[in-house]
């Protein structure tokens, strides 16, 4: 028996935790943890799209050049063969013998869905295909799951009773080659990622925030977390109005509790602190509806030249400041979605009193990234730090590194 190594393509031994195996002379060191066992020669099925295995377009064949007898070409009015000396020929050349046929290769069929095209990959740990019905024609996404990355099977049957003005339409789920996939009705209008900065002003996000507020509390009341609520999660089901649907349920999970402690299958800024230190929470969806307004008030401004890993752990310590110059309604939206403490966060009883223009409370925002203009300094770049949480997170950026590093 053995743990076949997705990475390296190899097999490996029981005994291996991490892959032993090597990629261009390096080491792979693959986790093996979560890699099924299989007998001995065991491969995955190879995933062929039907625009991978399309044949190239064939050229028009060219306008048919005078030729030697020997076969060399010849310029128009040539005599003979500047190569071998021989006479042009007198008629058309033996044909060579044909290549010998390859074997027709076979699309990927998955319960009677055809792929056409990949659409995307999020590292290793899902794919997602433009797929089409063999019988009635009808095109939707597939998504392939990696072993060890799939979803609760148990939130589809939630899913499907959810209203269709929230979710996708879920047509098929199941298991292909030792992987979970899912397949869910194809919305063309694109994700939230893809339109940029759409909410403006207050009208737009009141609208926004009504309807994905919403769909939250939906999800709340069927214990549904989502827990992976990013841009490209919301799909455009029309754009004017701007109708949006909560899609990615990858890693969406179950829960009873106000609490509960499962490992995320991927990291993201989106993510509330609870949820980066491995909880799941019913306010933690909230938290990133938070960080999705953020994004869209600020233009990106919120994220630009911040290193992902060092967000992370300043979320977690500290929370997130808001600007200082946003319209006061919309700051303490923010601030109450944004709540460090989940207990003290904005869910949708808060969330409908300030979109009915009712007075709700909300915590103070973060102030932990403004430096105190006085005491002990440090230079970094061309600026002057005070606070050491803040200039931790300074100095984990790209441009500054070589400095912080002499610092050290």
């Amino acid at each position: 028996m053995i743990r076949f190594c997705p990475n390296c393509q190899s097999e490996r031994s029981l005994s291996e935790i991490f892959c032993e195996g090597s990629i261009q002379g390096q080491p792979c060191g693959w986790d093996l943890s979560a890699e099924a066992i299989h007998p001995a020669g065991w491969r995955p099925q190879p995933v062929l799209t039907q625009e991978a295995i399309a044949p190239p377009a064939s050229e028009p064949p060219a306008a048919s050049a005078p030729l030697c007898a020997n076969g060399h070409p010849l310029q128009p009015g040539d005599l003979m063969c500047l190569e071998c000396g021989a006479a042009p020929a007198e008629g058309p050349l033996p044909m060579q013998a044909e290549a010998t046929p390859q074997p027709a290769v076979t699309e990927t069929l998955i319960d009677g869905w055809r792929l056409l095209r990949q659409i995307a990959s999020s590292d290793g740990v899902r794919e997602r295909y433009l797929a089409e019905h063999a019988e009635s024609a009808r095109q939707a996404v597939l998504t392939l799951y990696r072993p060890g990355a799939e979803p609760d099977p148990a939130i589809y049957d939630v899913i499907r009773r959810l209203p269709r003005e929230h979710v996708p339409e879920i047509l098929a789920t199941g298991r292909w080659d030792e992987r979970a996939y899912e397949v869910v009705e194809e919305l063309t209008g694109g994700s939230l990622a893809d339109l940029g900065t759409v909410l403006e002003d207050r009208e737009a996000v009141r609208h926004v925030v009504r309807e994905l507020g919403h769909a939250l509390h939906v999800f709340n009341e069927a214990g549904l977390r989502h827990r992976d609520l990013r841009p490209a999660s919301l799909l455009v089901r029309s754009h004017e109005p701007l109708d949006l649907v909560i899609s990615g349920f990858g890693s969406a999970r179950l829960s009873e509790f106000d609490l509960d402690i499962v490992s995320p299958l991927e990291t993201s800024r989106y993510m509330a602190p609870e949820a980066i230190a491995g909880g799941v929470a019913a306010a933690s969806d909230w938290w990133s509806l938070g960080m999705i307004l953020l994004e869209q008030l600020t233009r990106g401004a919120c994220f630009e030249g911040v290193n992902a890993n060092a967000f992370l752990i300043h979320v977690l310590a500290n929370g997130v400041a808001l600007p200082d110059d946003l319209d006061p309604q919309l700051h303490l939206l923010l601030r109450g979605l944004l709540a460090r403490d989940r207990h003290q966060r904005w869910q949708w009883p808060q969330v409908q009193a300030w979109l009915n223009g009712e007075a709700v409370d909300a915590p103070a925002s973060a102030d932990s990234e403004k430096d105190a203009a006085e005491g002990a300094s440090i230079a970094l770049g061309a600026r002057r730090f005070s606070k050491p949480t803040v200039i931790a997170l300074a100095a984990a950026q790209a441009e500054p590194w070589a400095e912080a590093l002499d610092h050290l």
